[in-house]
Protein backbone atom coordinates (compact mmCIF):
# COMPACT_ATOMS: atom_id res chain seq x y z
CA UNK A 1 0.00 0.00 0.00
CA UNK A 2 1.64 3.33 -0.77
CA UNK A 3 0.36 6.52 1.61
CA UNK A 4 0.55 9.83 1.27
CA UNK A 5 0.58 11.62 4.32
CA UNK A 6 -0.10 15.43 4.45
CA UNK A 7 1.43 16.91 8.18
CA UNK A 8 2.17 20.41 9.28
CA UNK A 9 5.77 20.75 9.40
CA UNK A 10 8.02 18.78 8.23
CA UNK A 11 10.50 19.14 11.31
CA UNK A 12 8.70 20.68 14.34
CA UNK A 13 7.60 17.90 16.73
CA UNK A 14 4.28 19.02 17.60
CA UNK A 15 0.99 16.98 18.33
CA UNK A 16 -0.14 16.65 14.63
CA UNK A 17 3.76 15.89 13.57
CA UNK A 18 4.07 13.24 16.24
CA UNK A 19 0.61 11.51 15.53
CA UNK A 20 1.95 11.50 11.88
CA UNK A 21 5.22 10.04 12.38
CA UNK A 22 3.87 7.50 14.82
CA UNK A 23 1.25 6.38 12.34
CA UNK A 24 3.45 6.34 9.55
CA UNK A 25 5.83 4.41 11.23
CA UNK A 26 3.32 1.77 12.06
CA UNK A 27 2.00 1.41 8.44
CA UNK A 28 5.73 1.08 7.45
CA UNK A 29 5.98 -1.80 10.28
CA UNK A 30 3.15 -3.33 8.50
CA UNK A 31 4.74 -3.20 4.66
CA UNK A 32 3.28 0.15 3.48
CA UNK A 33 4.99 2.64 1.43
CA UNK A 34 4.77 6.16 3.33
CA UNK A 35 5.41 9.64 1.80
CA UNK A 36 4.83 12.44 4.21
CA UNK A 37 5.15 15.90 3.03
CA UNK A 38 4.84 18.75 6.05
CA UNK A 39 5.95 22.17 5.68
CA UNK A 40 9.23 23.82 5.74
CA UNK A 41 11.64 26.58 5.62
CA UNK A 42 12.93 25.40 2.42
CA UNK A 43 12.61 22.21 0.00
CA UNK A 44 14.21 19.15 0.57
CA UNK A 45 13.68 15.24 -0.18
CA UNK A 46 15.00 12.47 2.15
CA UNK A 47 14.39 9.11 1.15
CA UNK A 48 14.85 5.96 3.56
CA UNK A 49 13.77 2.43 3.53
CA UNK A 50 10.01 2.39 2.81
CA UNK A 51 9.37 6.08 3.94
CA UNK A 52 10.42 9.46 1.98
CA UNK A 53 10.17 12.63 3.87
CA UNK A 54 9.17 15.61 1.99
CA UNK A 55 9.27 19.09 3.46
CA UNK A 56 8.35 22.36 1.30
CA UNK A 57 9.12 26.23 1.19
CA UNK A 58 5.24 27.90 0.92
CA UNK A 59 4.96 29.28 -2.59
CA UNK A 60 6.12 33.42 -2.28
CA UNK A 61 3.24 34.94 -4.59
CA UNK A 62 1.90 37.62 -2.57
CA UNK A 63 3.56 40.54 -1.25
CA UNK A 64 3.33 40.62 2.61
CA UNK A 65 0.65 43.49 3.16
CA UNK A 66 -1.51 41.76 0.63
CA UNK A 67 -1.57 38.41 1.96
CA UNK A 68 -4.76 37.04 4.35
CA UNK A 69 -5.22 35.14 7.42
CA UNK A 70 -3.20 31.62 7.23
CA UNK A 71 -1.70 32.53 3.28
CA UNK A 72 1.16 30.58 4.27
CA UNK A 73 -0.80 27.20 4.60
CA UNK A 74 -2.55 27.85 1.64
CA UNK A 75 0.34 28.31 -0.25
CA UNK A 76 1.87 25.33 1.36
CA UNK A 77 -0.78 22.89 0.38
CA UNK A 78 -0.78 24.36 -2.72
CA UNK A 79 2.60 23.45 -3.38
CA UNK A 80 1.89 19.91 -1.60
CA UNK A 81 -1.02 19.41 -4.18
CA UNK A 82 1.51 19.68 -7.04
CA UNK A 83 3.99 17.62 -5.45
CA UNK A 84 1.43 14.32 -4.75
CA UNK A 85 0.51 14.50 -8.42
CA UNK A 86 3.94 14.13 -8.79
CA UNK A 87 5.00 11.73 -6.79
CA UNK A 88 1.66 9.60 -6.84
CA UNK A 89 -0.20 7.68 -7.67
CA UNK A 90 -0.60 6.70 -4.10
CA UNK A 91 -3.58 3.98 -2.47
CA UNK A 92 -4.79 6.34 0.12
CA UNK A 93 -3.88 10.10 0.58
CA UNK A 94 -4.50 11.43 4.67
CA UNK A 95 -4.45 14.67 5.27
CA UNK A 96 -4.05 15.49 8.91
CA UNK A 97 -5.88 19.00 10.63
CA UNK A 98 -6.11 22.22 8.55
CA UNK A 99 -3.57 21.57 6.06
CA UNK A 100 -5.17 20.37 3.21
CA UNK A 101 -7.08 23.03 1.38
CA UNK A 102 -6.10 22.09 -2.07
CA UNK A 103 -5.39 18.47 -1.36
CA UNK A 104 -9.20 17.98 -0.77
CA UNK A 105 -11.19 20.36 -2.88
CA UNK A 106 -8.93 19.40 -6.45
CA UNK A 107 -8.90 15.65 -5.32
CA UNK A 108 -8.72 13.10 -8.04
CA UNK A 109 -11.07 9.68 -7.54
CA UNK A 110 -8.27 8.23 -4.75
CA UNK A 111 -9.54 7.72 -1.21
CA UNK A 112 -9.28 10.70 0.36
CA UNK A 113 -9.08 10.10 4.46
CA UNK A 114 -8.41 12.78 6.65
CA UNK A 115 -8.13 13.26 10.23
CA UNK A 116 -9.11 16.29 12.83
CA UNK A 117 -7.20 17.24 15.71
CA UNK A 118 -10.05 19.28 17.15
CA UNK A 119 -11.25 22.15 14.54
CA UNK A 120 -9.80 25.54 13.95
CA UNK A 121 -13.39 26.89 14.19
CA UNK A 122 -14.62 25.00 17.23
CA UNK A 123 -11.37 26.69 19.33
CA UNK A 124 -12.47 30.13 17.65
CA UNK A 125 -15.30 29.69 19.15
CA UNK A 126 -14.35 28.80 22.49
CA UNK A 127 -12.37 31.74 22.41
CA UNK A 128 -14.35 35.06 20.47
CA UNK A 129 -18.11 33.41 21.41
CA UNK A 130 -20.51 32.02 18.23
CA UNK A 131 -19.62 35.26 16.82
CA UNK A 132 -16.56 35.37 14.47
CA UNK A 133 -15.09 38.41 12.80
CA UNK A 134 -15.42 37.44 8.99
CA UNK A 135 -11.90 37.77 8.33
CA UNK A 136 -11.30 34.94 10.63
CA UNK A 137 -12.98 32.57 7.90
CA UNK A 138 -9.65 32.03 5.72
CA UNK A 139 -8.64 30.10 9.43
CA UNK A 140 -11.02 27.63 9.12
CA UNK A 141 -12.35 27.43 5.53
CA UNK A 142 -9.83 24.68 4.53
CA UNK A 143 -10.97 22.32 7.24
CA UNK A 144 -14.25 22.96 6.68
CA UNK A 145 -13.61 22.01 2.46
CA UNK A 146 -11.63 18.68 3.59
CA UNK A 147 -14.56 17.43 6.13
CA UNK A 148 -17.21 17.89 3.67
CA UNK A 149 -14.77 16.26 0.67
CA UNK A 150 -12.90 13.38 2.41
CA UNK A 151 -14.43 9.87 2.17
CA UNK A 152 -13.56 8.97 5.42
CA UNK A 153 -13.29 11.75 8.60
CA UNK A 154 -11.55 10.29 11.56
CA UNK A 155 -12.29 12.35 14.35
CA UNK A 156 -9.20 11.50 17.54
CA UNK A 157 -12.13 12.22 20.34
CA UNK A 158 -16.07 12.31 20.77
CA UNK A 159 -15.81 15.50 21.31
CA UNK A 160 -14.04 16.73 18.04
CA UNK A 161 -17.06 14.29 16.45
CA UNK A 162 -19.75 16.60 17.76
CA UNK A 163 -17.90 19.65 16.09
CA UNK A 164 -17.23 18.54 12.97
CA UNK A 165 -21.39 17.19 12.76
CA UNK A 166 -22.77 20.64 14.65
CA UNK A 167 -19.88 23.43 13.13
CA UNK A 168 -19.54 21.69 9.69
CA UNK A 169 -22.92 19.83 9.26
CA UNK A 170 -20.77 16.20 8.35
CA UNK A 171 -22.58 13.08 7.98
CA UNK A 172 -22.13 11.44 10.69
CA UNK A 173 -22.15 8.14 8.60
CA UNK A 174 -18.83 9.00 7.25
CA UNK A 175 -17.12 10.19 10.88
CA UNK A 176 -15.19 7.16 12.60
CA UNK A 177 -13.42 7.68 16.29
CA UNK A 178 -10.21 6.80 16.77
CA UNK A 179 -8.18 8.15 19.81
CA UNK A 180 -4.49 9.05 19.64
CA UNK A 181 -2.08 6.67 20.44
CA UNK A 182 1.03 7.09 22.58
CA UNK A 183 4.85 4.81 22.39
CA UNK A 184 4.70 2.50 25.28
CA UNK A 185 7.80 1.41 24.71
CA UNK A 186 9.46 4.99 25.51
CA UNK A 187 6.62 6.30 27.64
CA UNK A 188 6.80 3.65 30.42
CA UNK A 189 7.22 3.56 34.38
CA UNK A 190 10.97 3.68 35.49
CA UNK A 191 12.58 4.03 39.48
CA UNK A 192 11.57 7.85 40.22
CA UNK A 193 14.81 7.96 42.32
CA UNK A 194 16.96 7.43 39.35
CA UNK A 195 14.81 10.23 37.00
CA UNK A 196 15.56 12.48 39.63
CA UNK A 197 19.08 11.93 39.87
CA UNK A 198 19.92 12.41 36.71
CA UNK A 199 17.99 15.10 36.55
CA UNK A 200 19.26 16.73 39.49
CA UNK A 201 15.96 16.54 41.43
CA UNK A 202 15.74 16.53 44.89
CA UNK A 203 14.04 12.94 46.15
CA UNK A 204 12.39 14.12 49.25
CA UNK A 205 9.61 16.54 47.38
CA UNK A 206 6.64 16.03 45.48
CA UNK A 207 6.78 17.46 41.63
CA UNK A 208 4.14 17.72 39.71
CA UNK A 209 4.63 18.36 35.94
CA UNK A 210 3.18 20.60 33.09
CA UNK A 211 3.97 20.29 29.36
CA UNK A 212 3.25 22.45 26.34
CA UNK A 213 4.43 25.12 23.73
CA UNK A 214 1.80 27.12 24.20
CA UNK A 215 1.52 28.75 27.83
CA UNK A 216 -1.99 30.39 27.42
CA UNK A 217 -3.76 27.84 25.52
CA UNK A 218 -2.60 25.17 28.25
CA UNK A 219 -2.83 27.70 30.93
CA UNK A 220 0.01 27.54 32.74
CA UNK A 221 -0.61 30.28 34.84
CA UNK A 222 -3.70 28.13 36.36
CA UNK A 223 -1.27 24.92 37.10
CA UNK A 224 1.34 27.63 38.76
CA UNK A 225 -1.64 28.71 41.01
CA UNK A 226 -2.24 25.10 41.77
CA UNK A 227 0.65 24.19 43.45
CA UNK A 228 1.32 27.49 44.87
CA UNK A 229 1.75 28.31 49.01
CA UNK A 230 2.17 24.26 48.93
CA UNK A 231 5.03 22.97 51.27
CA UNK A 232 7.55 20.91 49.57
CA UNK A 233 5.59 20.32 46.37
CA UNK A 234 6.89 22.08 42.94
CA UNK A 235 6.05 22.25 39.62
CA UNK A 236 8.31 21.12 36.95
CA UNK A 237 7.21 23.34 33.71
CA UNK A 238 8.35 21.76 30.22
CA UNK A 239 7.94 23.61 26.94
CA UNK A 240 7.32 27.43 28.42
CA UNK A 241 10.55 29.16 28.67
CA UNK A 242 10.95 31.32 32.38
CA UNK A 243 12.81 31.97 35.07
CA UNK A 244 12.64 29.46 38.13
CA UNK A 245 10.77 31.38 41.34
CA UNK A 246 9.21 29.76 44.41
CA UNK A 247 7.91 26.67 43.70
CA UNK A 248 8.61 26.56 39.68
CA UNK A 249 11.07 24.95 37.91
CA UNK A 250 11.44 25.20 34.37
CA UNK A 251 12.79 23.21 32.53
CA UNK A 252 13.66 23.78 29.27
CA UNK A 253 11.91 22.34 25.90
CA UNK A 254 12.56 19.03 25.67
CA UNK A 255 12.37 17.26 22.02
CA UNK A 256 13.83 13.46 22.90
CA UNK A 257 11.15 11.30 23.86
CA UNK A 258 13.36 9.15 26.05
CA UNK A 259 14.27 12.61 27.86
CA UNK A 260 10.74 13.52 28.65
CA UNK A 261 9.76 10.11 29.46
CA UNK A 262 12.47 10.75 32.35
CA UNK A 263 10.80 13.83 33.21
CA UNK A 264 7.49 12.11 33.50
CA UNK A 265 9.26 9.85 35.84
CA UNK A 266 10.49 12.27 38.10
CA UNK A 267 7.00 13.52 38.43
CA UNK A 268 3.79 12.51 40.78
CA UNK A 269 1.20 13.76 38.99
CA UNK A 270 0.17 15.98 35.80
CA UNK A 271 -1.01 18.98 35.84
CA UNK A 272 -3.02 19.40 32.03
CA UNK A 273 -5.21 22.64 32.38
CA UNK A 274 -5.72 23.09 28.88
CA UNK A 275 -8.53 25.63 27.84
CA UNK A 276 -8.97 23.67 23.97
CA UNK A 277 -7.88 20.34 22.81
CA UNK A 278 -8.94 17.76 20.31
CA UNK A 279 -7.38 14.99 21.81
CA UNK A 280 -3.80 15.71 23.36
CA UNK A 281 -0.59 13.61 23.49
CA UNK A 282 0.61 14.85 26.91
CA UNK A 283 -1.76 13.15 29.17
CA UNK A 284 -1.52 9.98 27.19
CA UNK A 285 2.09 10.13 27.49
CA UNK A 286 1.82 10.67 31.15
CA UNK A 287 -0.40 8.21 31.98
CA UNK A 288 1.95 5.48 30.03
CA UNK A 289 4.35 6.33 32.80
CA UNK A 290 1.95 6.13 35.13
CA UNK A 291 1.00 9.57 36.71
CA UNK A 292 -2.24 10.27 37.75
CA UNK A 293 -3.40 13.36 35.78
CA UNK A 294 -5.19 16.24 36.72
CA UNK A 295 -6.81 17.80 33.40
CA UNK A 296 -9.71 20.48 31.95
CA UNK A 297 -12.87 19.01 31.04
CA UNK A 298 -11.56 20.72 27.73
CA UNK A 299 -9.23 18.60 27.12
CA UNK A 300 -11.10 15.32 26.27
CA UNK A 301 -8.86 12.83 28.42
CA UNK A 302 -11.98 12.66 30.50
CA UNK A 303 -13.63 10.49 27.12
CA UNK A 304 -11.19 7.84 28.19
CA UNK A 305 -10.33 8.06 32.03
CA UNK A 306 -12.37 6.82 35.47
CA UNK A 307 -12.62 9.55 37.58
CA UNK A 308 -10.31 8.92 41.13
CA UNK A 309 -8.64 5.95 39.16
CA UNK A 310 -6.56 7.40 36.53
CA UNK A 311 -6.81 11.13 37.74
CA UNK A 312 -9.31 13.77 38.16
CA UNK A 313 -11.51 16.00 35.35
CA UNK A 314 -11.96 19.47 36.35
CA UNK A 315 -15.06 21.54 34.71
CA UNK A 316 -14.10 24.86 36.15
CA UNK A 317 -11.17 27.59 35.07
CA UNK A 318 -10.48 28.23 38.82
CA UNK A 319 -7.23 27.01 40.44
CA UNK A 320 -8.58 26.47 43.68
CA UNK A 321 -10.28 23.07 42.03
CA UNK A 322 -7.03 21.54 40.96
CA UNK A 323 -5.09 22.58 44.19
CA UNK A 324 -7.75 20.51 46.12
CA UNK A 325 -6.81 17.52 43.74
CA UNK A 326 -2.94 18.26 43.85
CA UNK A 327 -3.24 18.60 47.60
CA UNK A 328 -5.06 15.25 48.02
CA UNK A 329 -2.82 13.25 45.89
CA UNK A 330 0.21 14.82 47.72
CA UNK A 331 -0.99 13.48 50.58
CA UNK A 332 -1.94 10.29 50.08
CA UNK A 333 1.16 8.47 48.70
CA UNK A 334 -0.45 4.84 49.04
CA UNK A 335 -3.73 6.13 46.91
CA UNK A 336 -1.09 7.58 44.32
CA UNK A 337 0.49 4.65 44.02
CA UNK A 338 -2.23 2.22 43.16
CA UNK A 339 -3.52 4.77 40.38
CA UNK A 340 0.06 4.81 38.87
CA UNK A 341 -0.69 1.23 38.41
CA UNK A 342 -3.98 1.70 36.81
CA UNK A 343 -2.69 4.43 34.61
CA UNK A 344 -0.25 2.38 32.77
CA UNK A 345 -2.65 -0.38 32.38
CA UNK A 346 -5.21 2.28 30.73
CA UNK A 347 -2.06 3.55 28.54
CA UNK A 348 -1.49 0.20 27.20
CA UNK A 349 -5.18 0.39 25.57
CA UNK A 350 -3.95 2.87 23.44
CA UNK A 351 -0.10 2.35 22.25
CA UNK A 352 0.22 2.72 18.50
CA UNK A 353 0.36 -0.68 17.42
CA UNK A 354 -3.55 -0.55 18.72
CA UNK A 355 -4.47 2.36 17.00
CA UNK A 356 -2.04 1.79 14.11
CA UNK A 357 -4.38 -1.07 13.71
CA UNK A 358 -7.36 0.71 13.46
CA UNK A 359 -6.72 3.33 10.87
CA UNK A 360 -4.92 0.51 9.09
CA UNK A 361 -8.29 -1.60 8.42
CA UNK A 362 -9.86 2.14 7.61
CA UNK A 363 -7.86 2.21 4.93
CA UNK A 364 -8.54 -1.29 4.10
CA UNK A 365 -12.56 -0.89 4.04
CA UNK A 366 -11.86 2.30 2.01
CA UNK A 367 -10.25 0.35 -0.79
CA UNK A 368 -12.22 -2.28 -0.96
CA UNK A 369 -15.13 0.17 -1.16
Amino acid sequence: MKICMISGFAKYPGGVENVVNELSGYMIKEGSKVTIIGRYTKDFVERGQNCTKIGLLPYSVLPPKLRFAQYDKYAYNLKAYKRIRAHGPFDIIHGHGDNCFFSSLLRNNKPFVMTFHGTMKGGLQRKYGSKINPRLYPVFFPEKIAALRCDLAIACSMAVKKELISIYGINPNKISIIYNGVDTSVFRPFDKKSARRFLGLPENKKFGIWVGTNPRLKRLTLAIESVNGLKDTFLLVVGAKGVNFDNVVFCGTVYDKQLMSTYYNSADFLIFPSSYEGFPLVPLEALACGLPIIVSKESNSGEIIEESVHGFVIDSNRSVYYKEKVEFLVNNDSLRNKMSVECRELALNYSWDKQGEKYLQAYKRLLKS
